[in-house]
C-alpha cells in the first residue's frame, strides 16, 4: 500500500469489500487491490459474519488494512454503507469479496471519471472466473447494467464469449457494484432516508436502485473495456424476458418459470420486493404509463408462479412489501430528480 505521505498528488480512493465468510476468494480479492498502482488507496473490510475468526488473520497478512466486525448480519447494501462512512476519499470502489482486480483497474477508472464531473459511476468489464485458483473462463460477467422489456434489470454480455463486442469507453444506464467506482459526492447527493444503497434490499438489486437513484440525479455512468476485473458471481441478475408480442406469452411465462424456479425461496422473495421497492422510488409516471402492460405481465408472472412454488412465502413476502411501501413513498419524495431517464428505459 502506497503511504500517504508519498501520495499527495494521487487519486485517493476507499475501496469497500464487504464480507461474509469468503473462504479461498479472500487472499485474492485483497492482494489483488493492494497491487493497483497510481491510487492512494484505503481498504475497508467489513464482516458481515458475527462468527466470524478473521480478524487475526487480517491483522497478520494486511496490518494496514481497516477491518470492522459487524455485530450481526446487516447484508451487503448495509455493510457497503458502513464501510462507505468510515471512509472520506473522493472516489468509492464496492467490490465483492469473490471478485478480483487487474493492477490498472483503479487508475483507469479515476482517469475516465476525472474528466466529467456528471460521471457519477464507473466500472470495468467484468469477466467470469468461478474459483480464484482456475484461470476465467473468457465469458463476460457484465458489461454495465441496462434495462430489458418489463423493467428487467440485465447485466449486459453475461454469459457471452469475450470478443472485443463492448470495445472503449461506453456509456451504460449504471455498473454492476461487485466492482464499481463511484464518486463519492454523487453518492451523498442521492442519500436516501434509507442510506445510500437502500439497506431494506438487503442484497440483490441494491446496485440497481442506486444506478436509478444517480441517472435521476443527471449523473452519467462509463463502462471502460480497458478495466479489467474478475468475478465469481455468487448470485445471477435475471436474463432478459422474450416480451415480443401475443404470442409470445408462453415462451415468456416458461422463461420466467425457470428462472423463479432456479432461485432459492428467500432470494425470490427478496427479488420481487426489491423490485416493487425500487419501481415506487423511481418510476417516471409516464415512463411507467407507456411500459405499464410490460411490467404488469411480469410482476404478475411471477407472483403465480411464486405462489406455485411457495404459497406460503409469496404471502409472506407480500406482507412484508406493503409493510415496506411508506418507506419507499418517503424516499420517492426526498430524491432529487434533474434529468431524464427515459432514453434508458424501454
Amino acid at each position: 500500500m502506497i503511504s500517504r505521505a508519498a501520495s499527495d498528488e494521487l487519486p485517493r480512493v476507499d475501496v469497500v469489500i464487504p464480507l461474509f465468510r469468503p473462504r479461498r476468494w479472500l487472499e485474492a480479492c485483497v492482494d489483488s487491490v493492494l497491487l493497483n498502482r497510481d491510487v492512494d488507496l484505503l481498504i475497508w473490510l467489513i464482516d458481515d459474519d458475527p462468527a466470524s475468526s478473521l480478524g487475526p488473520v487480517v491483522a497478520e497478512r494486511w496490518p494496514n488494512v481497516h477491518y470492522m466486525l459487524l455485530s450481526r448480519n446487516l447484508g451487503f447494501a448495509a455493510a457497503s454503507n458502513m464501510g462507505i462512512g468510515l471512509g472520506t476519499a473522493p472516489y468509492v470502489l464496492t467490490l465483492n469479496q469473490d471478485a478480483r482486480l487487474d493492477p490498472d483497474y483503479l487508475a483507469c477508472l479515476v482517469a475516465s471519471m476525472s474528466s466529467d464531473p456528471r460521471v457519477g459511476a464507473a466500472g470495468g468489464i467484468l469477466r467470469h472466473q468461478a474459483d480464484p485458483d482456475r484461470p476465467p473462463d473468457g465469458t463476460i460477467d457484465s458489461a454495465g447494467i441496462e434495462f430489458r422489456r418489463g423493467r428487467r434489470a440485465v447485466d449486459i454480455g453475461q454469459g457471452d464469449a469475450i470478443r472485443g463486442q463492448y470495445a472503449g469507453l461506453r456509456e451504460v444506464f449504471g455498473v454492476c457494484a461487485a466492482a464499481a467506482l463511484y464518486r463519492r459526492s454523487a453518492l451523498e447527493s442521492v442519500r436516501d432516508p434509507h442510506g445510500i444503497f437502500d439497506e431494506r434490499f438487503y442484497m440483490h438489486k441494491e446496485d440497481v436502485d442506486l444506478a436509478w437513484r444517480l441517472r435521476r440525479a443527471g449523473f452519467r455512468a462509463l463502462v471502460d473495456d480497458r478495466a479489467r476485473a474478475y468475478h465469481a458471481r455468487g448470485v445471477h441478475r435475471a436474463s432478459d424476458v422474450p416480451l415480443t408480442g401475443p404470442r409470445s406469452a408462453v415462451r415468456a411465462v416458461r422463461w420466467l418459470f425457470r428462472q423463479e424456479r432456479a432461485k432459492a425461496p428467500d432470494l425470490r422473495r427478496r427479488a420481487f420486493r426489491n423490485q416493487m421497492l425500487m419501481l415506487i422510488k423511481n418510476e417516471n409516471v409516464s415512463d411507467l404509463a407507456r411500459s405499464l402492460p410490460d411490467i404488469a405481465f411480469v410482476l404478475t408472472a411471477q407472483t403465480v408462479i411464486s405462489a406455485m412454488l411457495d404459497p406460503i412465502g409469496t404471502v409472506a413476502g407480500r406482507a412484508d412489501l406493503v409493510r415496506r411501501l411508506p418507506g419507499a413513498f418517503r424516499a420517492r419524495r426526498s430524491a432529487p430528480v434533474q434529468g431524464s431517464v427515459a432514453r434508458w428505459l424501454p
